[in-house]
């Protein structure tokens, strides 16, 4: 049902998902899905959660090369086939619709958070100053490829995460 679910975000994105759609594509009653699902909000909830993992950012003694490595793959999911056709979509109806606006609340926290703690890991050892802000290096680092792809439409290439990562590397690191 969930992969019917990312079918229909890959397709058309998330405003396609109606239970009587969902039953159509999978052959599963509407009745069986009201069990589930209080409604096709909390599906397509149920089924964005599932579409991106939280991140999990080695903690090497390479904090540039930890980055590089997790912003690649946030990269890569934010210019998947399904994140480009859903998530621009996904975003309006978090405007509307509390069951998305809190599902997004959580899919952002949950994917910021290893991030930040590994930032915290890296300004316990010292290799980041004190009073770096974590949350603004986080935004830092994950706002231009998101602007890049749903505003400028254009792909962020490994060498652009690396420089990405260095800029924001070079203002947080610790001086002595």
């Amino acid at each position: 049902m969930i992969s019917a679910v990312h079918g229909l975000f890959r397709t058309e994105g998330p405003a396609a998902v109606t239970f009587g759609r969902v039953s159509r594509e999978t052959g599963v009653s509407r009745t069986t899905l009201y069990r589930h699902w209080s409604g096709p909000s909390e599906l397509v909830a149920d089924a964005w959660s599932q579409l991106v993992p939280p991140e999990q950012p080695a903690a090497t003694d390479d904090l540039r090369a930890d980055l590089v490595e997790s912003f690649r793959r946030v990269r890569d999911a934010v210019e998947s086939t399904t994140m480009r056709r859903s998530l621009p979509t996904f975003l309006a109806a978090a405007l509307d619709d509390p069951v998305i606006a809190d599902l997004h609340a959580a899919f952002v926290q949950d994917r910021r958070q290893p991030i930040v703690d590994r930032l915290a890991h890296a300004r316990d050892a010292g290799a980041i100053d004190r009073d770096a802000d974590l949350d603004l290096l986080v935004d830092l680092l994950s706002g231009p490829l998101f602007y890049r792809q749903l505003l400028r439409h254009q792909p962020t290439t490994d060498a652009d995460v690396a420089a990405l990562v260095d800029a924001v590397l070079a203002i947080a690191i610790a001086t002595p």
